[in-house]
């Protein structure tokens, strides 16, 4: 185990997570916070962003976590959260 990292979260992010009840919300919030302590955790998917950067996409049942690890920095910034559906 190499965490923990800090945790960074888009303020558009935020407030999907704030939208999100039940369930899902414990599926998503357990996730970010396995991130801190696992940071080499990987994605379902990946996409490189318009820089080139490597950006993970874990689906948790009906959201979908976009994510990349700034790992010099020890930090881990989710860069979005959506319904899976318009992943």
């Amino acid at each position: 185990m190499i965490g923990p990292y800090e945790i960074f979260l888009r303020s558009e992010a935020i407030e999907t997570l704030r939208g999100i009840r039940g369930t899902p919300r414990r599926l998503v919030t357990a996730f970010i916070d396995a991130l801190a302590a696992e940071p080499f955790t990987e994605g379902d998917y990946s996409l490189p962003d318009a820089t080139g950067r490597n950006l993970h996409i874990k689906v948790l049942g009906s959201y979908a976590v976009t994510f990349w690890a700034d790992h010099p920095a020890r930090e881990i910034k989710i860069t979005d959260i959506r319904s899976a559906d318009r992943a």
